[in-house]
Parts: C-alpha cells; structure tokens; sequence
C-alpha cells in the first residue's frame, strides 16, 4: 500500500508540475522539480527516480547537467539504497568537478553493510585517488589494508602500509595481518621490528613470541660457537677481551629468547619450548633450571 501510495503521491506531483509548467513554458525542468518534492517529503525512491528520468531527458536533448544535481540525485540514491544510481552518479558530479569525498564514502559505506567486498575495494580505491588529502584518507587505509589482507593481497596491503597512520601501524588488528606478511619474506629486520611491536600490542601473541624467541636463539647460539670456535684457535689476551664483550651481546640475546619462551610456557607447556629452555639455561650454567626444564622433551 505504501508504495501504490508513493506512486500515486509522483504522479500528482508530475501533473501538478506539468500543468505550471505549461503555462510558463519550463517543461524540462518537471523532473526535477519533482525530485525535490518527493525529497522533502521523504520519498527517496521516488525522488531518485525522478532525478533519473531528468538526467535521461537532458541528456536526449544535448542539455548540460550541473555537477551539484547530480551530487544530490546521489544523495537521494544513496538514502534510498539505489547503489548503482548513486555509483555512477558521484562519478558523474566529481567529473563535473563536484568534490563529493563524503558521497564516496557513504557509498563505500552502504556496500560494506551488504558485504560486497568487490565494491566497497572499488569505491575506497577511488576515494584514496580522487581525494588523498581529505581528512578521512587514514580510516580509508586503514580498511583498504584489512580489505587487501582479507582478499590475500599481501603486495597491495604491504604497499599501503606506510599510509597508514603511526597509530593505526601500532595496534593489534594491523600488526596482526602485516606480520603473517612479512614473516614469509626475507627481511629479518623488519619482521623483527614487527614482531616487537606486535608483542607489545598483544603480549600473548604466540606467533610472534614463537619467531622472537627462535630468531634471538638462534643469532645467540650462532654468535656463541663461533665467538668460542676463534678463541679456541688464539688463546691471546686481546682475544680473550674480544670474546667477554661479545659474550655480553650474546647473553642478552639468550635472556631476550629466554623472555619469549618463558612467556610461551606458561601459556602452553609444549616440548619444543622446553627444549629452547633447556639449552638456554644449559648457556646460562644454570642445571637446576636446565634439569627442569629437560624432564619434558620426549
């Protein structure tokens, strides 16, 4: 009923319209006139079909359309869940030299409620195009990494990390997706960065604790046999020297990879953290805890 109401509520208002119209000699602008009406009083649907069959007529008669109606047809598209009117719409009014950033993003908005990934990529790639310096450009990256992390895109969403705001690259929910990415690269330095701040983020992150604890492992026990390999073929004092400072550097490296399995322990009691405990502490000459520690590896 409501729509039969609708229906008849645009065609009084057309003949309404038309009728003035007539007697002034402004017929081409009925349409419109017509939009606003259904506009004010609510009716976006009908409002948006009017806008379209002014658009239509204008165009069959060469007549140029002022970017700003088709910025607020877009509007009226837009509250009446006409997206591909509203779409072409705001395409249409930015290229008549409309800036219409927030039209963009309502769009963007309406298909993400409706789950339409493809879309809402587009529309939010075409905000950061059009409209980079806008206020809004760091909640648009933000949802264009979690949108090219969701779609697997690791090229795309790494490429966009550094538009992200200092903020946003410091929690969790992006730190998350951006150290599966890294991690399968080759830049230990930059996972490792990642990963420190993902620990801080989130102090129970397993992964990121799990990569912490073997990479400093590893680069303590590498530095560990070789520093005590060349000390063993020179036993000179400036050799002994060199082997106590790099033993500090060394040290630290196990108490940090220490840090990460003990923090892991508590979480899981697994046999491979034991075993990273065992031998940590076996460097650290410490047997009690070593002794512990070795009862869980099979």
């Amino acid at each position: 009923m409501s729509r039969i109401r609708q229906s008849i509520g645009l065609m009084a208002m057309a003949l309404t319209v038309f009728s003035a119209s007539c007697s002034t000699g402004k017929v081409m602008v009925m349409h419109q006139d017509v939009a606003r009406q259904m506009e004010t009083e609510g009716n976006y649907l009908a409002a948006a079909e009017s806008w379209n069959a002014y658009f239509d007529e204008q165009t069959a008669k060469g007549n140029e359309v002022a970017a700003e109606n088709y910025a607020q047809a877009a509007n009226v598209a837009l509250e009446a869940d006409r997206k591909d009117l509203a779409e072409s719409w705001i395409g249409l009014a930015a290229a008549g030299g409309y800036s219409a950033p927030e039209l963009q993003l309502e769009l963007a908005k309406i298909y993400r409620g409706q789950n339409e990934i493809p879309n809402e990529l587009t529309a939010l790639e075409t905000f950061k195009e059009k409209y980079a310096a806008a206020p809004e450009i760091s909640q648009v990256n933000g949802r264009l990494f979690e949108l090219y992390a969701m779609m697997k895109n690791d090229e795309q969403a790494k490429a966009i990390w550094p538009d992200l705001s200092d903020e946003q690259r410091h929690e969790k929910e992006y730190l998350v997706e951006y150290f599966k990415m890294v991690s399968k690269g080759d830049d230990a330095a930059l996972t490792e960065a990642i990963a420190q701040d993902l620990v801080k983020a989130d102090p129970e992150n397993v992964k990121a604790l799990e990569w912490l604890g073997e990479t400093l492992y590893r680069r303590a026990e590498d530095s560990y046999q070789a520093e005590m390999k060349a000390y063993q073929k020179k036993h000179t004092h400036l050799q002994y020297l060199h082997l106590t400072q790099e033993l500090k550097v060394i040290n630290g490296n196990f108490q940090k990879s220490l840090d990460c399995f003990t923090k892991l322990w508590e979480m899981e009691q697994k046999a491979s953290y034991a075993t990273y405990l065992t031998n940590i502490y076996t460097r650290f000459d410490n047997k009690e805890k070593a002794n512990y520690y070795r009862q869980f590896i099979p």
